[in-house]
């Protein structure tokens, strides 16, 4: 067989039935970060019950460990959830703050303070560590803008595009 015809006839196999082209496989990271070693005890850190049946795995050394999801972030302020088995998730991630209740063990009162967690479209949550925790049940709560503060948003984005407009109509003439 010609070459030309053995790259005619490998062509219909670039598709499948349906007439689509497949589609790339994503690829799948293992990163020894999303590893949770079970020898670490809750008082550091407890994951969610979703995590209780999870397949315990031996590294190297012989040490137990399980994989967690976990968040990653960058300079930017945006993140990534890079799941249990290797894929990036790709719906969204919305930013909230929880309130933390301690007690401050050199005066012996509680202190209280927001600290920043993150929180998946499908409900999972996670610390501003990364690492999956329990939905929280004391959150900052959501701001509500005021009809004022919509039209006053309104306005300076109809002045943005009227300066715009007239600098491009400056740069035509």
């Amino acid at each position: 067989m010609s070459k030309t015809k053995e790259l005619l006839a490998n062509l219909n196999k670039l598709t499948d039935s349906s007439g689509v082209a497949p589609t790339k496989a994503e690829p799948k990271v293992q990163s020894y970060t999303n590893r949770f070693y079970t020898s670490i005890p809750e008082s550091i850190h407890k994951l969610p019950k979703r995590y209780d049946n999870a397949k315990k795995r031996k590294d190297e050394d012989g040490d137990e460990f399980i994989m967690i999801d976990r968040v990653y972030g960058n300079l930017w302020n945006e993140g990534a959830l890079l799941q249990k088995d290797g894929t990036v998730y790709k719906g969204k991630l919305y930013r909230k703050r929880r309130l933390i209740t301690n007690k401050d063990p050199i005066t012996k009162e509680n202190k209280s303070f927001y600290s920043r967690c993150t929180v998946t479209a499908d409900g999972r949550w996670f610390d501003n560590g990364g690492l999956p925790i329990e939905a929280p049940t004391q959150l900052e709560p959501e701001k509500v803008k005021t009809q004022e503060e919509i039209e006053e948003i309104e306005r300076v984005k109809q002045e943005k595009a009227k300066r715009r407009e007239a600098e491009i109509l400056a740069k035509l003439k």
